[in-house]
Parts: structure tokens; C-alpha cells; sequence
């Protein structure tokens, strides 16, 4: 049976990952990938994005899972104030996208329209159509990193996307989900991996 974006019983495999969970990747690196929640730990001190992160990294040390980052995030980084904090992201960021762009070249059978990297950034027909469609949500009309990012997603044939911002992609998710874009929180996609950690973890 074909799974939808309906379907809550559907694991995520393949998730491109929003600018903002790169970034908070960097900033909660020590506890996302090391401490955790220690014992006795109250729980409301953390934020639940953050401790979903930590379980999610935590499974997917057996799950791989395949999260993805897209070459918009560098327009973004390039965007930032401080030229500090900047530097250190885009050299994070660098090393997730060696690591995407390996991954994709490794799981050609997931792509539709060919084996290669570069044949995977085509603005097709199809594309082409979804952008024009795209135009018609305020919130993409006036944003077109947040617009090439949804590109991205059916370029790289993801399937959720996975952000901290509610004020833009998470709001217009209803819309979105229509074109078969699944838009998650850390916190909501744990909640589908919880009652399944077990398998990996």
C-alpha cells in the first residue's frame, strides 16, 4: 500500500532539513549529539524541538535516516549580520552538504529523472508549474529562498521537510501537503518515530 502524508503511521526517510535546524544543530550540538536529557531531568527546562532532536539523533545512529540540506541554505547563511558566527555556519553547513550531495549521488534509485546530481536541478515543466502555483501563497510571493526551498524538496524527492519556524512554511502546511509536501517540527516528527524507536534503538 502507498504511503500519503495522511498517513501518520508514515516514518519520514528522507527529510530536507530547514536552515533554522542546521543552525540549532550547531548552537545544541553537546546536547543533541552527547548529553540528552541526563536523569532526573526537568523536562520542562527543555525545549521539546530540542530534546525530540536528541531522541531522533539518538535512533538515527541505526535508522539512518537521510537528512538533507539544500545549497539555498548558503543564500541564507550569507544573509547573516555577524561575520563571526557566519563563517562558523557556512563551514557547517558545508560539511552537511558533502555529505548530501554523496548521499543523493548513492541513492540514485530514489530520483525520478536520472542517475546524476546535476540532472536533479532541472526546473522541468513540472516544476516550473509548482513555482506558479507556489506565486499564489503570499508568504512564497514575497520570500524566494522559502519558494526555492520547497523546489529543492521535489528536486531532491524528500519526503518531509523539517523546520522550527511556524511563522512561514509550517503555516501554510495544509496548503502544501496538497502538493505532496509534508511539513514537520522536530517534535511532531518524533511523535511518528516514537512508537516505532524501538526497532533501531
Amino acid at each position: 500500500m502507498s504511503r500519503t502524508a495522511d498517513d501518520f503511521s508514515f516514518i519520514p526517510g528522507r527529510l530536507l532539513i530547514d536552515t533554522c535546524i542546521l543552525n540549532l544543530l550547531q548552537d545544541e550540538g553537546e546536547f543533541i549529539f552527547n548529553e540528552g536529557p541526563s536523569e532526573g531531568y526537568d523536562d520542562s527546562q527543555v525545549p521539546p524541538d530540542l530534546e525530540a532532536l536528541y531522541w531522533i539523533v539518538k535512533v538515527n545512529q541505526r535508522a539512518s535516516f537521510q537528512f538533507l540540506v539544500s545549497p539555498i541554505t548558503f543564500a541564507e547563511l550569507a544573509n547573516e549580520q555577524q561575520a563571526g558566527p557566519s563563517y562558523s555556519r557556512v563551514m557547517w553547513a558545508m560539511e552537511m552538504l558533502d555529505h548530501w550531495l554523496t548521499m543523493l549521488e548513492d541513492t540514485a534509485d530514489r530520483v525520478r529523472d536520472g542517475g546524476t546530481v546535476r540532472h536533479r536541478f532541472k526546473l522541468t515543466d513540472e516544476l516550473q508549474a509548482f513555482e506558479q502555483r507556489l506565486m499564489q501563497i503570499p508568504s512564497f510571493r514575497r520570500d524566494p529562498l522559502d519558494r526555492l526551498l520547497m523546489l529543492q524538496y521535489k528536486m531532491g524527492n524528500c519526503d518531509a521537510f523539517l523546520t522550527l519556524d511556524r511563522n512561514t512554511i509550517w503555516r501554510y502546511r495544509q496548503q502544501l501537503q496538497q502538493e505532496g509536501i509534508l511539513i514537520l517540527t522536530p517534535a511532531e516528527f518524533w511523535e511518528r518515530l516514537k512508537p516505532y524507536a524501538a526497532i533501531w534503538y
